[in-house]
């Protein structure tokens, strides 16, 4: 199996090095901005992300997300540096050879580790025996194919926290240390002392997990003595059991809770960060300030008016008193920028990505990020797209549904302007996790409470629009049961269609068609070419023009429209 890999932070000679062989290690991308070669590696395009030197960024958060998108970490560092635990060091004199050798093997020991669920050993190949306190220690012995992320022996509810780990005694057991474990997040088994490597909060617990306190308590797999402590779970116990024991150590008054009152002075337990409310930050970025709506523009190939729509849309809300959110998040061809008369506004919509697959979602940096739209009466915030349309993987579908759910509780009315394609074929041509180019499209039409299909009202258009309505039937996976379709035909004109173009359009869309056609809107280019020139809004110029009115039909019911304050 080929290895593709992500190049972090490399000045070109390690790209030339490995491009000159003909291994199974291949270079997918070059990247100098660690927050982006993070994102890049969540779409799945690569199974490694190697880094030239220390990020500063680095975290065991970061390795850990990267392990869950089977992608593996690799840092070149010498012995002196810290990295996070299930980090792959490389020596930085290392030659080319070994470089690769060895991250082919931790890539095809990491594909050959088996899986497990939370709270359920899973055997390792070659697994060392148990070693009980009375024993002579064994040899420690090497095993990269047992260090694993979340799952591996129990999990986190039982020895090895976030990891069985079989000789670095980071966030689990050691078992080639004479049996003594780190404790990290999970059960300690503590053989031959009391006290806790790895306890974050004391000597009588382990990590946040649990302790039973025993000097005698076996290592895994060993038979368990009769006076072991009650609270221990053993390998027979079920899940359930093993986290109800881990819940219970969080409980108020268990020992955790008594100790993080005594930190915080005051007898209260933490908050998670994200339901703290900011004093500092706007009241639109509030938690919980507000659930709000989501429209994405959608249509048919060609240019049917979906960016122009989406503008609009954005301004005539605005100016009706909502918090707006207007999000580019076409892959193909993104526009918004331009159509709005903006410079330099960067990848919004790529950095928030990012930051969804790291779960560092922010609220600071999201308004820094977001580009304040200013109007004749009121202003919405816009989320840019990506700047090269080659940049289309760094918008993942899970990734933009998690920023989509953050930003509807941030925003009254959240509108995404969407390519056109719809098609899953991409994910055929990938081994493994596979990128979409059309996942944001994907991901904006399945979160959508309205969907506003556009097609342009001409002779091509119509028949566009006919069969993409066509498809929409076909596929009930496009949308939530509980979606709103309105289908529009836009720009119709006299020129072309002839007289009357809206009693015609509307008598060829019910011959083919069942489903309504919502509604027709009229073109003037000369007010148009007005506006693209100055980067308007139609409201602000003529606020009284036929379409204005078509805009608030596709908002109708969206939301209580309330007066600027």
């Amino acid at each position: 199996m080929n290895i593709p890999v992500i190049l972090y932070g490399d000045d070109g000679s390690l790209l030339n090095r490995i491009e000159s062989q003909r291994g199974r290690v291949s270079v997918a991308r070059t990247v100098q901005d660690f927050s982006e070669a993070v994102g890049m590696a969540h779409t799945g395009i690569a199974r490694v992300l190697l880094c030239a030197h220390v990020p500063a960024e680095i975290s065991a958060s970061t390795v850990d997300a990267l392990a869950a998108s089977e992608v593996l970490l690799a840092v070149i560092a010498p012995d002196n540096l810290h990295l996070p635990t299930q980090a792959h060091r490389i020596r930085p004199e290392a030659a080319l050879d070994e470089i690769l050798g060895s991250l082919e093997q931790a890539v095809d020991a990491a594909l050959a580790r088996p899986a497990a669920g939370y709270g359920i050993p899973a055997q390792t190949p070659n697994q060392a025996p148990a070693q009980t306190p009375n024993q002579a220690p064994a040899q420690a012995v090497h095993q990269p194919e047992a260090h694993a992320a979340y799952g591996q022996d129990a999990g986190y509810g039982y020895d090895a926290g976030y990891g069985y780990d079989s000789a670095y005694g980071g966030y689990g057991y050691d078992n080639g240390a004479a049996g003594h474990g780190a404790g990290g997040y999970g059960y300690d088994p503590a053989a031959g002392a009391a006290t806790n490597a790895g306890a974050h909060y004391g000597a009588d617990y382990g990590g946040y997990g649990i302790d039973p306190a025993a000097p005698a308590a076996p290592a895994p797999g060993a038979p368990e003595p009769a006076e072991a402590s009650s609270t221990a779970p053993s390998n027979e116990e079920s899940v359930l059991s093993q986290a109800a024991a881990i819940v219970d150590s969080f409980a108020p008054g268990s020992d955790y809770a008594l100790h993080v009152q005594n930190e915080n002075n005051d007898g209260t337990l933490p908050q998670h960060p994200d339901i703290n409310q900011d004093p500092a930050a706007p009241s639109r970025y509030q938690p919980g300030h507000r659930l709000g709506t989501i429209v994405t523009v959608w249509g048919t190939h060609g240019a049917p008016g979906r960016s122009t729509i989406a503008f609009n849309l954005a301004a005539l809300a605005a100016q009706q008193g909502q918090q707006v959110c207007l999000i580019d998040a076409d892959t193909y061809a993104p526009s918004l920028d331009a159509l709005m008369a903006l410079e330099d506004t960067g990848s919004g919509l790529a950095i928030l990505c990012s930051d969804a697959d790291r779960a560092q979602l922010d609220e600071k940096k999201a308004g820094a990020i977001m580009e304040r739209v200013p109007l004749k009466n009121g202003t919405f915030d816009f989320l840019s797209g990506i700047t090269s349309s080659s940049r289309w993987p760094e918008v993942r579908a899970r990734a933009f549904a998690e920023v989509l759910e953050w930003l509807k509780h941030r925003y009254d009315l959240v509108i995404c302007d969407v390519a056109a394609p719809i098609e899953v074929d991409e994910e055929l041509t990938f081994d493994g996790p596979a990128p979409r180019r059309n996942a944001a499209t994907l991901t904006a039409l399945a979160c959508a409470d309205r969907v506003i299909a556009l097609g342009e009202a001409d002779v091509i258009g119509l028949p566009r629009l006919i069969n993409l309505a066509r498809e929409v039937q076909s596929r009930p996976d496009l949308f939530a049961p509980e979606t709103d379709v309105q289908y529009w035909l836009n720009r119709s004109r006299r020129e072309a269609a002839g007289f009357n173009p809206e009693a015609k359009m509307r008598d060829n869309w019910a011959r083919y068609l069942s489903v309504p056609l919502t509604g027709v809107i009229p073109y003037e280019r000369k007010v148009m070419d007005r506006l693209r020139r100055n980067g308007e809004a139609l409201l602000e110029v003529a606020p009284r023009h036929a379409v204005v009115q078509s805009f608030e039909a596709m908002l109708e019911g969206m939301y209580a429209v309330r007066p600027i304050v």
